[in-house]
């Protein structure tokens, strides 16, 4: 059986948690039916968006005729620096060999390189190109360029000009560079002087090749017209293809991503899957590769950075449609997350530049939000406890009746009648939990797809708060606030077993946490410190006001 991942783990405690609730919730339903509320009134259908004509096709620049044969003598380097990239070029194939991100490292502390050398050298660079014909394919992608320039480096804004022929087959790769993540390319591919049929393909991964995960977080990834879609590297069985009205397409992992922009709409995609074994690994890889072509071979904008809203908000398809910040997959509560997230990088810009303690500040914020809830599930579960040796009482005396005997029906009715006169909703105490549980799962997501999180350190031993905890101690410290929190929440149930289940909860969570990210943990253990503050203050009012019933009581005594 396959291990679970540290974010599985999580959703699998979300999953687990919200199955407990929702059984006991239909348990006491079917015990305590409760009456029909009135019909809401009907919603609003949902209307369509009103389509946006698309921009009118810009036609690409005529290449210069080919020469007879233009063929290079060696293989040379040409590096592109602009402020956030320096990109390497090799004229053999004119292919991309290196794109490193200047802001970002990878796990070993290196310059953060998002092309896979040893995986390129066995499947293929980005930006080699992609035809039916496999062996003018291969003879493209291994022939030798003539670069436009004898310039070893060029600094952005400049030009690139790769070019091939042997009298027959030729190619030409135009590039422009500017600062910032997008590059245009402009690609011609002739066979006998006519246009041939090409693609554009990034081969060989993508992504932090030093992170264990990155394999399973490659996905490929594309917008059609209702929304973007992803497929998982290792759910591509065999090669597919994706057409018509798309705004980008390409590849992402957890945390960057590399998409190809049409200029004009019109966009076809081709995925394959393939695999490498890496040294010393048993098993080997999936990748998946693409192919991108826009329509009428116009040219193609190339996106190659980090998926960071700030950076993505500043993209928009030139073929039409929204920025690239909706890449950032804030999941199915994003309506929540993405407040959360904006909130938390303006604590951190503004408060504390530390993102641990925007975490901490946050969470503490959340938690004070939510209060109310919390009080209102804790005042039905107050006056459950307070009646639960009657609740008791009740269920034993009809415990002898098989629970399809008739005489049940009657301890259903004086249950009812004791809830009734105690003013007490059986289900009261799980309706504000169900409330917080999309707060959680926003929270979470922000936490596993923020790249602002990536590598950011907190303080001591946590220097990385995207990573598990080294020691385990955040985890272990977790677990026992988690279990504290449990103790001095009353319980609502007076099954032992229930109780019994209750209690062990927090070591349940303890284990699916040991492997999640830090600052998940983070903001677990600081929710739970505020929960068992609140708790505290809680109970001292329900004992305050405990006693002055109490009181009361003995001055009505004659």
């Amino acid at each position: 059986m396959a291990e679970l991942g540290p974010e599985k783990r999580i959703l699998l405690a979300f999953a687990l948690s919200l199955l407990v609730m929702v059984v006991w919730m239909r348990y006491m339903q079917k015990k305590y039916p409760p009456q029909p509320p009135a019909a809401p009134p009907p919603a609003p259908l949902a209307t369509a968006e009103t389509p946006v004509a698309p921009p009118p096709r810009v036609e690409a620049p005529p290449a210069p005729p080919m020469p007879g044969q233009k063929i290079g003598q060696e293989e040379r380097t040409i590096v592109v620096e602009t402020d956030v990239a320096r990109i390497v070029f090799s004229t053999r194939g004119a292919v991309v060999r290196s794109w490193t991100l200047k802001d970002y490292r990878d796990t070993k502390g290196e310059p953060l390189d998002l092309v896979h050398p040893l995986a390129g050298a066995h499947l293929g660079y980005p930006l080699s190109l992609a035809l039916a014909d496999v062996e003018r394919e291969q003879a493209l992608n291994q022939a030798l360029f003539v670069a436009s320039t004898d310039q070893a480096e060029l600094r952005a804004p400049a030009e690139l000009t790769l070019e091939y022929s042997d009298g027959k087959l030729a190619a030409r790769k135009h590039l422009r560079f500017r600062d910032g993540n997008v590059i245009e390319l402009d690609i011609q591919v002739l066979a006998e002087g006519r246009p041939l049929e090409h693609g554009l393909a990034w081969r060989g991964g993508f992504g932090d090749a030093s992170l264990e995960t990155n394999w399973a977080d490659l996905q490929v990834v594309w917008r059609d017209p209702q929304k973007v879609q992803r497929k998982p590297a290792q759910k591509i069985e065999q090669d597919e293809s994706f057409s018509g009205a798309l705004a980008y397409g390409g590849l992402e992992d957890r945390y960057f991503v590399a998409v190809f922009l049409p200029a004009t709409p019109g966009l076809r995609l081709s995925v394959q899957r393939a695999e490498w074994k890496p040294e010393g690994e048993e098993k080997p890889r999936p990748v998946a590769q693409l192919a991108a072509s826009a329509a009428d071979g116009a040219p193609l904008q190339l996106f190659v950075g980090p998926k960071s809203i700030e950076a993505l908000e500043q993209v928009r398809p030139p073929a039409g449609g929204r920025a690239l910040d909706e890449l950032v997959d804030f999941g199915f509560f994003g309506v929540i997350a993405r407040p959360i997230f904006l909130g938390m990088r303006w604590i951190h810009r503004h408060w504390v530049p530390n993102y641990g303690w925007a975490i901490v500040l946050l969470t503490v914020i959340i938690n004070m939000g939510l209060f109310p809830l919390k009080w209102k599930s804790l005042q039905s579960s107050f006056k459950m406890q307070k009646i639960a040796p009657q609740v008791r009482a009740i269920q034993e005396k009809y415990k002898k009746y098989r629970f399809n005997d008739p005489r049940k029906q009657q301890m259903q009715q004086e249950l009812m009648a004791l809830y009734r006169e105690h003013g007490v909703n059986p289900l009261g105490g799980c309706l504000p939990l169900l409330l917080q549980i999309p707060f959680f799962y926003a929270f979470y997501k922000v936490l596993v797809v923020a790249i602002e999180l990536r590598h950011a350190p907190w303080f001591g031993w946590i220097q990385d708060l995207s990573a598990r905890d080294p020691y385990y101690l955040l985890p272990v410290v977790m677990t026992l606030t988690m279990y504290v929190s449990t103790k001095m929440t009353p319980m609502t149930t007076a099954d032992p077993a229930q109780q019994k289940m209750m209690t062990l909860m927090p070591f349940f969570f303890g284990f699916l946490f040991l492997t999640v990210s830090s600052g998940l943990v983070l903001y677990w253990l600081i929710s739970n410190l505020v929960g068992i503050g609140q708790q505290y203050w809680i109970n001292q009012q329900q004992r305050a006001r405990a006693e002055a019933e109490k009181l009361s009581k003995r001055k009505k005594k004659p």
